[in-house]
């Protein structure tokens, strides 16, 4: 009789075992399933933020970096207009003669910042009022080195335009400009907007740079 039930305990652990064995088996795979899921959303994740990454590769705020790129325009154009006025220096002192437009000649007002833009590829209109048209309007407050300054001709109650300088400087303390023009009087000359002459005939300043 003992016989009979040993036989029949080994066949019971023979068939336990196997299908313990499976469970456990199973548990690993759901687990191994689990993490490889897991593993898989992150994948995706990390896709899907890299593909963002890919739309803003320079992952900064826009405005900084058009900021940045203000700044190096704004400096570029600040050595250009450096640069031409130190070129319109060059001729302090040549004659004035109407309708002259070089160095050779001579130049009137507007005959002479046609020459100095033309010489950094801009090309002004051939008179103050032409001229005038140019660009776009800046106030007073917001003249550089480098912008055209307007005026009435020899009546200041005219309105019309009938002169133009270049900007040299302008003190940001005292409001006070500076500009070379060819004048009737002392041809190619650096005067101030603030001189009872010219105060009085100031009409406006236009941005070409």
């Amino acid at each position: 009789m003992s016989r009979y039930l040993i036989a029949i305990l080994m066949c019971l652990s023979v068939a336990v075992i196997p299908m313990a064995a499976q469970n456990v088996a199973s548990s690993k795979a759901g687990k191994a399933a689990k993490t490889s899921s897991h593993a898989k959303v992150q994948d995706d994740d990390e896709l899907t933020y890299a593909s963002i990454s890919k739309t803003n590769p320079f992952e900064i705020v826009p405005a900084a970096g058009m900021e940045l790129l203000d700044d190096i325009d704004n400096s570029e154009t600040a050595i250009m207009a450096a640069d031409m006025i130190a070129f319109a220096k060059k001729y302090l002192g040549t004659r004035y003669v109407r309708g002259g437009k070089s160095p050779k000649r001579g130049f009137d007002c507007s005959g002479f910042t046609s020459y100095v833009f033309g010489q950094f590829g801009y090309k002004l209109g051939a008179s103050s009022g032409d001229q005038y048209s140019t660009g776009s309007q800046i106030t007073r407050e917001e003249v550089c080195k480098g912008d055209l300054l307007f005026f009435t001709g020899r009546n200041s109650r005219s309105g019309r335009v009938g002169h133009v300088g270049i900007a040299i400087d302008n003190n940001p303390v005292t409001g006070e400009i500076t500009f070379i023009h060819a004048a009737i009087s002392g041809g190619i000359r650096i005067d101030r907007i603030s001189a009872p002459y010219y105060a009085t005939r100031f009409i406006g300043a236009r941005r070409v740079l």
